[in-house]
């Protein structure tokens, strides 16, 4: 049934109609072109054309920008290490710095498994309660389950520190820090590993590195000063 049109003199004459009842046995409507499928095909010519670099693109339904236009990409783990890292180096406070510290060390154990947390929780309660080579078999157990996580080599050369195997902390140092080479934390144990070596200048050039990454590990320069003085003796 057609519905009441209203004209104006001036103005085109609209008129509105009520959409019919569609019965069992009525075929539907044809599907208005706006509304038809995107066809598989392509586009060519001017369609394939795209907005310089910058230009929120449109999308098809309303012609708004879409929302991955708009929203910047996340960063990977990496890519905020190494934000936070550069933050870090440039600390004006050690409260800032432990603040980025924190920071750091929840990114860098993110992506642990539950059987790697496990294996971690294992070796420091071994280490507690004095097994400090049970807790470098944990350690072992963890990186072979994720050797590509420094802070797993970090972990595991603390462990052998307490058990007194002084070269394989070392060695797991050297493994954590290719692949982390801003963390200052291996950074320092490794200076408090070549301490226990009475390596003085292999200890100083280690804790100069810290000095580098977090300037507020050591503000007054204290450990500097004791370690410059232990690998070349009091100036005179």
């Amino acid at each position: 049934m057609l519905g009441v049109s209203v004209c104006s003199a001036a103005a085109l004459c609209t008129v509105a109609q009520a959409a019919p009842v569609v019965s069992s046995t009525t075929p539907p409507p044809p599907i208005p072109a706006a509304a038809q499928p995107i066809p598989a095909t392509p586009p060519t010519g001017a369609q394939q054309q795209r907005p310089p670099n910058g230009t929120a693109v449109p999308s098809a339904a309303t012609g708004a920008p879409t929302a991955s236009t708009l929203t910047p990409k996340p960063l990977r783990a990496e890519e905020q290490i190494a934000q936070l890292a550069d933050q870090l180096a440039h600390a004006k406070t050690p409260e800032e710095a432990h603040r980025l510290e924190g920071m750091l060390e929840t990114l860098r154990a993110a992506n642990l498994t539950p059987t790697t947390h496990l294996l971690l929780r294992r070796a420091e309660k071994d280490v507690a309660n004095n097994k400090p080579d049970n807790a470098v078999d944990a350690m072992a157990d963890a990186l072979a389950l994720q050797p590509d996580k420094a802070i797993l080599w970090r972990s595991s050369a603390q462990m052998r520190l307490v058990a007194g195997d002084l070269n394989g902390a070392v060695k797991d140092l050297g493994s954590a820090l290719q692949r982390d080479p801003k963390d200052s934390q291996s950074w320092s144990l490794l200076a408090t590993v070549e301490e226990h070596r009475n390596d003085s200048p292999a200890a100083l050039k280690a804790w100069q590195k810290v000095l580098e990454l977090n300037p507020m590990a050591d503000k007054n320069h204290k450990r500097l000063d004791a370690l410059h003085i232990k690998a070349f003796g009091q100036p005179t």
